[in-house]
């Protein structure tokens, strides 16, 4: 993926309240860590 890539979730994050089909652009990259 590269910015500004259109991306479709392939599965529910509920606990981030995404959900699969969701589709999006990608904005920024963040390292894994940043948010876990």
């Amino acid at each position: 993926m590269k910015l500004p890539d259109v991306v479709t979730l392939t599965e529910d994050m509920p606990e981030l309240k995404l959900y699969r089909g969701q589709v999006g652009t990608i904005v920024e990259e963040y390292e894994p860590q940043v948010f876990g």
